[in-house]
């Protein structure tokens, strides 16, 4: 299934909470009382992982529901996903400065689930100003030189500064950490969601990210029968950051 195959967001969280549910409609019942049986029999974890496809449509849909929306300052957010990379498209409109820029990432992390839901970026090429506007010449002058002394001088690029400035993502050094859990968390769906399915990692390929996604069979189960099967006391303590992440990946999000 591909996310390509709904009309919108909306569609797409209303199905997928369904979607495992249909795949076993018949003998329900008697496969909630296989899975009882054997995790009485065994405390490891059931590791099925689906892989979901998610057309570049889609993602830019996303981008623009709980990001551009949200945010007063970012006028666009989007993508082009290719083979192990994206170009990232941004413009933004603070304090009398208008600029379009663009850059190049790796996926370095995908993370949602029921506690962080996060994306980690790399920055791969230096930003690109495809148009930059302000309410006065010394300002623009002022913004060139800024970004002429990141790039010839510190050699590094102010995309992360920016975007922690208007409060957007997190960046340590070139990688840069987008938390959306502020956005999501009044969105009853995705949240009911991620207590049923989480995502893992991601990986970016022509035109769709591929997220790597786990069944939580626990609530899946509790759902079904009204009763919680494992207690929150026999669960590890729950992860405050990405699960097996990539290089600077651990580093916490500071909302």
């Amino acid at each position: 299934m591909s996310l390509s195959d709904f009309d919108n967001f909306d569609d797409f969280s209303d199905t997928i909470g369904y979607r495992f549910n249909e795949s076993f409609s018949n003998g329900w019942e008697s496969l909630t009382q296989t899975f009882r049986k054997l995790y009485n029999k065994t405390t490891e974890k059931l590791d099925d992982e689906i892989a979901l496809p998610v057309g570049q449509k889609y993602v830019n849909d996303a981008l623009q529901k709980f990001v551009t929306d949200n945010v007063k300052s970012i006028l666009e957010l989007r993508v082009e996903l290719h083979d192990d990379w994206f170009r990232l498209y941004c413009t933004i409109n603070v304090a009398g400065i208008y600029i379009e820029v663009a850059s190049n990432f790796s996926l370095v992390h995908v993370q949602l689930d029921r506690n962080v839901q996060r994306f980690v970026f790399g920055q791969q090429t230096y930003t690109d100003v495809l148009n930059l506007r302000c309410e006065s010449f010394m300002k623009r002058q002022g913004i060139k030189l800024a970004i002429w002394f990141y790039h010839s001088v510190l050699k590094k690029d102010p995309l992360g500064v920016i975007l922690t400035y208007i409060n957007i993502a997190r960046a340590k050094d070139d990688i840069i950490y987008l938390d959306i859990h502020r956005w999501l968390k009044k969105n009853q769906k995705i949240m009911s969601t991620l207590h049923k399915v989480q995502v893992n990692y991601g990986e970016v390929e022509e035109e769709q990210l591929i997220l790597k996604t786990q069944v939580n069979y626990r609530d899946l189960l509790s759902g079904s029968s009204g009763e919680d099967i494992i207690n929150d006391d026999d669960e590890p303590e729950l992860m405050k950051g990405p699960i097996n992440p990539l290089g600077d990946a651990t580093e916490p999000s500071q909302e």
